[in-house]
């Protein structure tokens, strides 16, 4: 399903909606000489409903992580985590106890004190069965967390080499907030809320008890633009400094804007991925689904649907061809060129002539637009690939939750999810992924990859499991594509996650 952190229900909802974030900015006349900026006005077309980072229910409130929630660690632009409310921390020699030190004395927004006890709490909470977490597969494997003195101490249940990672997204939250949190909650980040309405606008200012370094500019308000097309007139006439998530269609004009600027990950991880069942026809055969890797025009498909915006997968893994992670050539993966005639004997051999690309009708267009690619480079040799479109709620029905059968088809599909392997090959786990692939081997390779402490070992391991996905190809993934942010050209600092979450904590005006 369309996914970010593993929560199906937010992307579905999410494709609904254009998605694009209008901030505004506002001026103070100070010497004659100049007019300085003191708000960074965002805007989208997709309000904010809510504020409580744990709860999170659309990708839209993750822009809000970095500047009003701390972690104990935090992403940085170069896909690693580094400190945040916590200096440092370490691991038992079996990966199954980490121990984070914080900064002494921190105190929330409102005065009251953020230290382990309240960082204790916060993971507690995380951890009910009650709270509705896109985070609970990460942190399922926490079984007793104790806060002594500066140290917050988690016990796991199993190894694990990439913890800090895995809990980046917990934001530091004022707990016995949680039942009206929406109503001037504590933040632990560099700005505070002074005023929110769901769904319409938020303005936050710089919060003076933040630890960290004080926030260059003063406030930062989020506005909701009617529809597309008017938060692009909003940013190009300067009423906006930020579009949150920048159409594609109209992100070629926007380029050649001198005034204006694309934002993007440096290594996009958000995959293009289509879907088929591995237990029924014509799919359980793999000659079947080398024929369809050999048939997809990566490149064509790319610049037709994504106008070009991502890069390749020749390899057809759900780390990325760019990534660090990434084996390659050298490793052992094989490259699937785009040979028509290699697909016509492998769907020859396997007895196949025709199947159905079921995609979803109005809200991603861009669905359609592979299948149409697609559908043409089949025809050529004669494959017969019928394209049906359905709403989303039957789209999805087809083949979510895990478990379904649906016999011949091919369903496109997408992941984002952060950069480092462990969150996006743990798709392909038995019983996850509604391919309903079953590798045991697989499943033990990740397994012993989550529990190795050397960098280098744990590459090895990644590798060895993405071998088996290369050759089973349990997923078609023809490339991953760019979310793209826009912005007024004076506004520096900001950068974009690997999964496309926009950070504005550093942002800046240059005159």
């Amino acid at each position: 399903m369309l996914r970010s952190q593993t929560n199906v229900k937010k992307k579905l909802l999410a494709a609904t909606i254009a998605a694009g974030m209008v901030l505004s900015i506002t001026s103070t006349v100070g010497p004659a000489s100049a007019a300085v900026k003191t708000t960074l006005v965002v805007g989208s077309t997709q309000g904010l409903p809510q504020l409580n980072p744990i709860i999170r229910t659309f990708a839209y409130e993750e822009s809000l992580f970095p500047l009003l929630w701390s972690g104990l660690v935090q992403w940085k632009s170069d896909g690693t985590v580094g400190p945040d409310l916590a200096t440092s921390w370490k691991s038992n020699a079996a990966g199954t106890q980490w121990t984070f030190t914080i900064q002494h004395g921190v105190k929330f927004s409102d005065g009251s004190a953020l230290d382990a006890k309240a960082v204790k709490a916060v993971f507690d909470y995380a951890k009910l069965p009650t709270t509705v977490t896109q985070e609970a597969n990460k942190i399922k494997i926490i079984s007793k967390v104790t806060a002594s003195g500066d140290n917050v101490i988690f016990d796991l249940s199993s190894p694990s080499a990439l913890f800090p990672e895995a809990i980046a997204w917990i934001k530091m939250i004022k707990v016995s907030q949680v039942g009206n949190f929406n109503v001037n909650p504590a933040t632990s980040g560099p700005y505070r809320v002074k005023s929110f309405s769901p769904n319409i606008s938020l303005v936050m200012i710089r919060n003076s008890k933040y630890y960290g370094t004080p926030a260059s500019i003063p406030s930062i308000k989020f506005v909701k633009a009617s529809d597309p097309t008017a938060a692009v007139t909003s940013l190009r006439s300067g009423d906006l400094d930020v579009l949150y998530q920048l159409p594609l269609a109209d992100a070629a004009p926007l380029q050649a804007d001198k005034k204006l600027q694309l934002l993007r990950a440096k290594v996009s991880s958000v995959s293009v991925t289509w879907e088929y069942d591995l237990k029924s026809a014509p799919f359980n055969d793999l000659r079947v689904r080398q024929a369809i890797a050999y048939a997809t025009d990566r490149a064509a498909i790319l610049k037709s649907a994504y106008y070009g915006f991502g890069q390749v997968s020749a390899f057809n893994t759900i780390v990325p061809d760019k990534s660090a992670w990434n084996c390659g050539t050298a490793g052992g993966l094989t490259s699937y060129t785009y040979d028509l005639q290699k697909a016509k004997a492998l769907f020859a051999a396997a007895g196949v002539t025709s199947f159905t690309w079921w995609g979803v009708a109005g809200a991603l267009p861009e669905f359609d637009a592979m299948g149409q690619v697609l559908q043409a480079s089949l025809k050529t040799i004669g494959i017969d690939m019928k394209i049906v479109n359905s709403e989303v709620g039957t789209w999805a029905g087809k083949f979510y939750p895990a478990g379904k059968t649906y016999p011949g088809l091919l369903l496109p599909n997408y992941q984002s999810v952060p950069g480092e392997p462990a969150f996006s090959m743990n798709f392909l786990l038995t019983g996850r992924a509604e391919d309903n692939w079953e590798n045991a081997a697989y499943d033990a390779l990740y397994t012993k990859a989550i529990g190795t402490l050397d960098p280098t070992a744990r590459k090895a391991a990644w590798c060895e499991a993405m071998k088996l996905e290369n050759s089973q190809l349990p997923l078609i993934t023809p490339f991953v594509f760019d979310v793209l942010h826009a912005a007024r050209a004076n506004v520096k600092g900001a950068w974009v996650e690997a999964g496309g979450q926009i950070h504005l904590e550093d942002t800046s005006f240059t005159k």
